[in-house]
C-alpha cells in the first residue's frame, strides 16, 4: 500500500541530516559553543530525522511484505524479499564506500587540510581528527558489523553508515518474524531457523547492551504496525483512534516502565524520545496522505534519491571542509552562506545524478 506522502518525509529528513552535518562540518569550527542552543536544536533536529527515517523503513518494509504475502496467494517469497532488499541497499552502499575512498584519496593527494590534521590554531571544533581510510573498518562496514557490535565503531568519513548497518538487521528480523507467524507451509526446520536468528540476534543485542540498536528496533517494529494499522483502516474500517490510543498506552508502560533489558534508554532524555515516536506514529497512521504539505514538490523530488544523499553527504561535506577550512576564518558572513548554499546544491545535484546510476531512477 503505497502511500505518497510517505516520500515527502524522506525527503524531508534527508534534508535536515545534510543541514545539520553542514552545521557540524562547516560552522562549529568557527561557532562551537557547547552551551549553545541552536546547537541543542540542530542535535535534536538530526537525531529525531533519523528515527524519522526508522519509522519510515518499518513502515515501507512491512508493506514491502505484505504486497509479497498478497502477490503470492498467502505465503510470502522470501527469496524475491532478498533480492528486492539487495538491488535497494547494495548498489547506494558500495557507492558511499567508493566515496569516501576517493575524498580521503584527493585529500591526501593533494595535501589538503586534514591529511594530517584537521584541526588549526583557530578551531574551536573540529569533525574528525584526519581523513584516513579505515580499511579494517570499512571491511566490518562491508559485514554489516558497525555498531551492531559497539565495540567496532562506524567508519571515519562517513558517520551515518552506522544507521544503515542497523537497518540491514532490523530488516531481517522483521522478515524472519514474518515467516514464522504467516508462513504456514514452512516445514519444522525452516521454522526453527526463523525464530533462532530472530532471537539469536536480539538476545546478542541484549547481551551486548546495545541500547541504540534495542531502541531504535522498537522505533523500527513501531513503523511496521503503523503500516498494519493503517492497512486494515482503510480495507476494514475499524476506529483506528480507539486502537491507536490502546496500542500507544500499551507502549508507554512497556518502554518506559520495564526492566533496563526491555527499555533499552533508560535516562530521562531517552523516555522523552520514546514519547516523541509514538506520537510521531500516530501522525503517521492518522494523517498519512490526507493533508498537503508545505513545500511538497521539493521534498517528493529530494525523496527519488534520498538515500545516495543519505550516505555519500558526510564525506562530501568533509571535503568541503578540508578545501575551504583555513578560508572560514576570513570569510565574512555572505561569504559563507554562499558557500554552505553552492556546496550543498552541489551535494544534492552530485546524489540525484548518481542515484540514477544506483538507484536506477530517471528523473527525465
Amino acid at each position: 500500500m503505497y502511500e505518497r506522502n510517505l516520500d515527502y518525509f524522506r525527503g524531508l529528513f534527508a534534508t535536515l541530516v545534510v543541514f545539520a552535518h553542514t552545521y557540524q562540518i562547516l560552522l562549529l569550527p568557527l561557532l562551537y559553543d557547547k552551551n549553545s542552543l541552536i546547537l541543542k536544536l540542530v542535535q535534536f533536529i538530526a537525531a529525531y530525522s533519523v528515527v524519522g527515517f526508522i519509522l519510515i523503513s518499518g513502515y515501507s518494509i512491512a508493506s514491502s511484505l505484505h504486497s509479497n504475502y498478497l502477490k503470492n496467494n498467502g505465503v510470502i517469497n522470501i527469496k524475491e524479499f532478498i533480492k528486492r532488499r539487495i538491488y535497494r541497499i547494495f548498489p547506494p552502499f558500495f557507492l558511499s564506500i567508493l566515496v569516501v575512498i576517493c575524498v580521503v584519496f584527493c585529500i591526501h593527494y593533494f595535501s589538503l587540510n586534514g591529511s594530517e590534521k584537521y584541526i588549526l590554531p583557530d578551531s574551536k571544533y573540529v569533525p574528525r581528527e584526519q581523513a584516513r581510510y579505515d580499511w579494517e573498518l570499512i571491511i566490518y562496514n562491508l559485514l554489516f558489523l558497525n555498531s551492531f557490535i559497539p565495540e567496532i565503531k562506524n567508519v571515519t568519513m562517513n558517520g551515518p553508515l552506522w544507521s544503515l548497518n542497523f537497518e540491514v538487521y532490523f530488516y531481517i528480523l522483521l522478515s524472519t518474524f514474518s515467516l514464522f507467524i504467516i508462513n504456514y507451509n514452512l516445514n519444522n526446520l525452516q521454522k526453527n531457523m526463523a525464530i533462532v536468528i530472530f532471537l539469536s540476534i536480539i538476545c546478542l543485542q541484549i547481551y551486548l547492551d546495545n541500547k541504540q540498536f534495542l531502541y531504535l528496533l522498537i522505533v523500527f517494529f513501531i513503523g511496521a504496525l503503523s503500516y498494519y494499522i493503517s492497512y486494515y483502516k482503510k480495507h476494514n474500517g475499524f476506529n483506528l483512534k480507539k486502537i491507536l490510543f490502546v496500542i500507544s498506552i500499551v507502549l508507554l508502560f512497556f518502554l518506559i516502565f520495564k526492566t533496563h533489558n526491555f527499555s533499552p534508554y533508560t535516562s530521562k532524555g531517552y523516555k522523552i524520545m520514546i514519547l516523541i515516536s509514538i506520537a510521531m506514529v500516530l501522525f503517521y497512521s492518522i494523517y498519512l496522505s490526507k493533508n498537503n504539505l508545505y513545500l511538497e514538490k521539493i521534498f517528493y523530488s529530494i525523496s527519488k534519491y534520498s538515500y545516495t544523499l543519505y550516505v555519500i553527504h558526510f564525506p562530501l561535506l568533509l571535503l568541503l571542509l578540508s578545501l575551504f577550512h583555513e578560508n572560514l576564518y576570513t570569510m565574512g558572513i555572505l561569504e559563507i552562506f554562499f558557500l554552505l548554499m553552492l556546496g550543498n546544491f552541489m551535494i544534492f545535484k552530485l546524489s540525484k545524478y548518481f542515484s540514477y546510476i544506483v538507484e536506477r531512477k530517471n528523473y527525465k
